[in-house]
C-alpha cells in the first residue's frame, strides 16, 4: 500500500467515524423508525467507501 493509499483509507475511515458519531447524537433518546433508517442509511453511505477495499503491503 502507498502512501497515498494509507492516507485514502485515513480518510474514509475518518468520514465512517464521523458517521457513526452524527447517528449516535441523532438516536439518543428516541424510538422513531424513521430515523434509525435515516441513521442506517447515513452509516450505509459512510461504509459504501471501504467496501471491498483491501489493504496489503507494498513488497519489493
Amino acid at each position: 500500500m502507498s502512501e497515498t493509499e494509507l492516507r485514502r483509507v485515513h480518510d474514509r475511515l475518518y468520514q465512517l467515524e464521523a458517521a457513526l458519531e452524527d447517528v449516535e447524537g441523532d438516536l439518543v433518546e428516541t424510538d422513531d423508525p424513521d430515523r434509525y433508517r435515516r441513521a442506517f442509511d447515513h452509516l450505509y453511505r459512510a461504509v459504501l467507501d471501504l467496501a471491498g477495499m483491501v489493504v496489503e503491503p507494498i513488497r519489493g
